[in-house]
């Protein structure tokens, strides 16, 4: 009879955890718990337990597993550059139960990955420090076990090890959805409506970038929220962030700023600056800078990201290929002269969203 552990989710024996992902690591195979069903997880990078799990499940070879990775952070390990509505689905639905496939960094083709909503099998594969595959607890074309009794009653034999941690939340797989395809495409809908996956993908965020995020970009963030405020389409389907490339996280706004915006019925006083990252730009759609310089840095860090940045001056006609100076520091009027300009370019941007 295979062996059987607890681990209780509010009070994780570690020691417990290490040996589970040891047995992994060494090639076994232990049914793990998750939010969604039960799985049997093993060491990708071991072909033979990889065959070994296709022949207990009785699974076709062409039918892949699904990797599962302890944080978000991860994915660009494994996957090549996602789409960003790949990212913005990461960003709001991991951990939890949805699975994405896209061109695998790790073997030929594509892969499925996400990162799971449960603590116990979080820290089982943050101690394995190797990819680890996870296929649901049953017998292919059976239903998928939903606690630790039903994986035992599946595979009462060929087990290295069952952890319990008591019955999976959603009691049902996760969503798999394909962003090979354009537009996405959802291969089994599962404890994760496809309502909610649509919500973010029909979506477009656009995101203004300077140097500081404490004047021009934020500028332009809040005045485009307040256009696309008065649109219902827009409303719905544009979301608007900024940051800057050179930006102390969590520093204020400009008095000036919040002062201009001010006086077009904006309060931009509790906006916080934020540096830009991988992560952030990954999420834009549409990325649109202030100057040169801030397209050459975010290309640096994330050079396929290149063709989703514009220079503001695209939505300028009388003044092509201008940077827009940094007033900080400036007078009143420096401000001024700024903000006129940036509030020009922010109507025809509103105007092009409409398109």
């Amino acid at each position: 009879m295979t062996e059987k552990v607890y681990i209780d989710p509010e009070n994780i024996d570690f020691s417990l955890i290490r040996k589970a992902a040891d047995l992994i690591k060494q090639g076994g195979i232990v049914a793990v718990p998750t939010e969604t069903v039960y799985g049997l997880a093993v060491n990708l990078k071991m072909q033979a337990s990889v065959n070994r799990l296709f022949e207990l499940k009785k699974r076709p070879q062409e039918k892949n597993f699904t990797l599962h990775i302890p944080d978000e952070s991860d994915v660009d390990f494994y996957l090549e550059v996602l789409p960003p509505y790949g990212y913005r689905l990461i960003e709001k639905f991991w951990p939890g139960p949805l699975t994405v496939i896209f061109y695998s960094k790790i073997i030929p083709g594509t892969l499925g990955a996400r990162v799971p909503n449960h603590k116990v099998c979080r820290e089982i594969l943050k101690e394995t420090f190797t990819p680890v595959i996870i296929s649901s607890a049953n017998i292919s074309g059976l239903p998928a076990a939903v606690n630790s009794q039903q994986a035992e009653e599946y595979f009462p034999e060929g087990l290295d090890l069952i952890v319990d941690s008591g019955p999976c939340q959603y009691k049902t797989a996760s969503t798999v959805l394909d962003l090979t395809q354009h537009p996405a495409k959802i291969i089994r809908e599962g404890a994760l409506p496809k309502k909610d996956i649509w919500s973010i993908i029909r979506k477009k965020r656009v995101l203004f970038v300077c140097t500081g995020n404490s004047c021009r970009s934020v500028m332009a963030e809040y005045l485009l929220k307040l256009y696309i405020s008065r649109d219902s389409f827009l409303s719905e389907d544009i979301e608007v962030e900024s940051a800057g490339t050179l930006a102390l996280p969590g520093s204020s706004v400009s008095e000036e700023t919040i002062f201009l915006l001010k006086q077009e019925g904006i309060d931009a006083s509790g906006h916080r600056a934020r540096r830009i990252t991988r992560e952030i730009v990954h999420t834009a759609d549409i990325i649109i800078v202030m100057e040169q310089k801030h397209k050459e840095s975010i290309a640096a860090i994330e050079p396929k990201a290149f063709s989703r940045i514009t220079h503001i001056s695209s939505f300028l006609p009388d003044l092509p290929d201008r940077d827009i100076p940094d007033p900080i520091g400036g007078s009143e009027d420096v401000y001024r002269q700024s903000f006129a300009v940036i509030k020009t370019a922010v109507q025809n941007i509103a105007d092009w969203l409409k398109e």
